[in-house]
């Protein structure tokens, strides 16, 4: 779908609005905070260092902002638009070296082993920067698979939170696109001409989210609100009918 100027604009406008609402009902990314954004490289990420560059360039916010990429020992998954995209903003940036360990439980797979992997990582980096908040891209698709993941494989009713306390409060992951629709990410790289890296894990073809996702897809097909109602349904909780 091509934009004119002015739609892409107006768009933005729509973007910034949504973190704006979301900031102030969850209590991040207060003036003059100090933020580390993860960044994969991909589409998501891409989209949340663009509008948290403009939202504190705009709104004159003071954030020290910070990105990192955790790369890891993952065969032929290493971005090369990481460094490209947060120069393009003038963000600073650190790119931390990880690897994937070993597990004796073979219920801990690889996307688990990978994903605290880059959660430490991203603490590491923001305890020596003397950081509290820590952006991650996630929105209402992740937050819709998690549920239903959790559900699924864990055996628990619960997802990925817009401000999650990590240490006993002593850092918070924040996610400023949470109210975000997944076309609405694509659609914001999309104006601001970002280069983003299309390649997808080896592994996620495999994976449970995976599943989940392919699951979801095919709903969708016949009801297209799928994703949104589920993420709805989060804030809608009947206890009643619930023992």
């Amino acid at each position: 779908m091509r934009l004119t100027k002015q739609e892409g604009r107006n768009r933005i406008n729509e973007g910034l609005a949504l973190i704006r609402r979301t900031k102030e009902r969850y209590g991040f990314l207060e003036k003059h905070a100090r933020v580390l954004i993860g960044i994969s490289g991909g589409v998501d990420s891409a989209a949340l260092i663009a509008l948290l560059h403009e939202y504190n360039e705009r709104y004159a916010q003071g954030w020290f902002l910070h990105a990192c990429h955790v790369s890891t020992d993952i065969p032929g998954y290493e971005p090369t638009s990481i460094i490209p995209l947060v120069e393009s903003f003038k963000v600073p940036y650190t790119i931390k070296k990880g690897r994937i360990p070993g597990s004796a439980s073979e219920k801990l797979s690889i996307c688990y082993r990978c994903a605290r992997q880059r959660r430490q990582k991203l603490l590491e980096v923001a305890d020596s920067m003397n950081i509290q908040q820590i952006a991650l891209a996630h929105h209402k698709q992740d937050v819709a698979e998690t549920f239903l993941l959790n559900i699924m494989y864990n055996g628990e009713i619960s997802t990925l939170l817009p401000k999650q306390s990590v240490i006993q409060g002593r850092y918070f992951f924040i996610r400023p696109l949470y109210g975000f629709e997944k076309k609405s990410i694509n659609m914001i790289t999309s104006i601001y001409n970002l280069r983003v890296n299309r390649a997808v894990c080896p592994y996620f073809k495999a994976s449970k989210r995976n599943n989940v996702r392919t699951f979801l897809e095919q709903c969708q097909k016949k009801n297209p609100d799928v994703y949104k109602n589920i993420f709805r349904a989060l804030a809608h909780v009947k206890r009643a009918y619930l023992p």
